[in-house]
């Protein structure tokens, strides 16, 4: 004879076994899964404590616990960020690479002209990086004489090229400042990354070229616009030597 607690049980059961099973590869995906993992271990203990013998709850529960742990490390990993890795040392030194940014055309990180460079290395997902935009392209638009503006982002095409797009729309939209906008040239990192880009420690990074490209300053974290324009005013007339 069937009883009511058995049946519930039995849904209990099915419920954290298709729980378990979608946490493990939903955890590689932004460490997500650890959600549903823990959910299912909650659900499944219960049964495999009181029914010790039943294979299901106890491969639920391996099941959930190894979603957990693997959406651990994949939030850890995340969260350590760029800083962590050994970096290069690039001050002091000079880059005349080229590379093709976002919208087709040619970058030169040296050489172009007289002016000096100012390189921004950010990532959609960093708010300080994406609160420093409306500073640098209010620099691009307003000083682009003086002082050229390229970015780094450390996200490929594929990720950064909606994130404009959706962008774009919210400032037709009215919802959204124009200057929030970057148009200055943004270079992606499936388009072969600068040496710049893997000497950062946190995001965002600013990165002070001469016209020749050599690297004269970095500036970690988001910075105020005097902030910018004294570094900029720096590059182009350095200190005078006694």
């Amino acid at each position: 004879m069937t009883t009511e607690p058995s049946r519930s049980r039995s849904a209990t059961s099915t419920i954290a076994t298709w729980l378990a099973v979608l946490a493990l590869p939903m955890s590689l995906l932004y460490g997500l899964g650890g959600i549903l993992g823990l959910i299912a271990v909650t659900m499944a203990s219960p049964d495999l404590r009181r029914y010790p013998d039943d294979r299901r709850p106890f491969a639920t529960v391996i099941l959930g616990f190894t979603a957990v742990l693997v959406s651990g490390c994949i939030a850890s990993s995340m969260l350590m960020g760029p800083g962590t890795r050994p970096r290069p040392e690039v001050l002091g030194t000079r880059t005349d690479d080229r590379f093709q940014a976002l919208d087709g055309t040619t970058v030169a990180l040296a050489g172009v002209d007289e002016r000096p460079i100012l390189v921004d290395v950010w990532a959609t997902w960093c708010p300080p990086c994406v609160a420093s935009i409306p500073t640098l392209e209010a620099i691009h638009r307003d000083l682009q004489d003086q002082v050229r503006v390229v970015s780094i982002a450390a996200e490929p095409a594929s990720i950064v090229g909606p994130w404009m797009r959706d962008r774009r729309l919210q400032v037709a939209e009215g919802t959204l400042e124009r200057l929030a906008v970057p148009t200055y040239p943004i270079i992606t990192n499936d388009a072969g990354m600068p040496a710049l880009a893997s000497a950062v420690r946190a995001y965002p990074t600013i990165w002070i070229l001469s016209p020749d490209g050599t690297v004269l300053q970095e500036l970690v974290g988001m910075h105020d616009l005097p902030t910018l324009l004294v570094a900029i005013r720096a590059a182009t007339e350095p200190a005078e030597r006694p």
